[in-house]
């Protein structure tokens, strides 16, 4: 069952500010080893942000050393989202010094979440090929989406990727704030479906005054074409691939309760 609500962290000033001081630090290191930002923006909802390197996913949240019990850190959360996608769950403490935020640790930032350690993203690359998870594969269509949307005049209010969770974003375009299921599909032919409680969902968001959308998705590695004598098989993509996407059809989500 899915549901058409998650409440994001709670973006206070001060957490703004350390956020994007934390983006700052980790963007140099990222940019220096090739690696791409997964999410880097606000509102965040499991994770603060998360970038992918070589074969690994890493998911962090940031936390002030001085004032741990503040709310900003959800272990919870953090490792729903690391367990998700089969990534790597990271803290990145950070200290206040006069109006700016600065890490604890050297280098990244950044520690494991499960054992406290100093952690170097770039010494968990192995070579061994990863597949995707559906996790991976459903960001793959949200972003896909998201981007869609921008590009057709729409204002992305928030986005997230966890699949337990509808609308996968929220978009306002000429007035009005549409809330669009997103559904992903690497199975032969098929487009990703709506989930069985759509109906539900879509009253739901009505009766806020909300338009409701669907968007169904067929993904395939690069190199793997929609070849139709394969449609029964559910085609494996190994994480880095390149990515191939259907044609994105939106469609009005109508409540055959209303």
């Amino acid at each position: 069952m899915t549901n058409y609500e998650i409440k994001p962290f709670e973006i206070t000033p001060e957490f703004e500010t350390c956020w994007f001081q934390a983006g700052h630090h980790l963007n140099l290191r990222v940019k220096d080893t090739g690696a791409s930002w997964l999410r880097a923006e606000l509102p965040c909802f499991r994770e603060h942000l998360a970038f992918a390197l070589g074969n690994q996913l890493f998911f962090i949240q940031i936390f002030d050393v001085r004032d741990q019990a503040n709310g900003w850190m959800n272990l919870n959360r953090l490792n729903a989202a690391a367990n998700d996608a089969n990534g790597i769950a990271c803290l990145m403490p950070m200290q206040r010094n006069g109006k700016s935020w600065e890490p604890t640790v050297p280098g990244w930032g950044l520690i494991d979440a499960l054992d406290q350690g100093p952690l170097d993203p770039v010494g968990q690359i192995t070579d061994e090929p990863i597949e995707m998870t559906q996790w991976e594969i459903h960001d793959f269509g949200v972003q896909t989406v998201k981007q869609y949307l921008i590009q057709n005049g729409w204002i992305v209010e928030s986005w997230q990727s966890d699949l337990g969770v509808d609308p996968s974003i929220f978009a306002h375009k000429d007035d009005k704030l549409c809330g669009f299921i997103v559904r992903t599909s690497n199975k032969g032919p098929d487009n990703g479906e709506r989930p069985e409680n759509s109906d539900s969902i879509a009253m739901q968001m009505f009766q806020r005054g909300w338009g409701a959308k669907f968007v169904g998705l067929k993904v395939a590695a690069a190199d793997d074409p929609f070849d139709p004598r394969l449609q029964h098989l559910t085609r494996r993509i190994m994480r880095r691939s390149g990515m191939m996407v259907s044609r994105i059809e939106v469609e009005d989500l109508v409540s055959t309760k209303d």
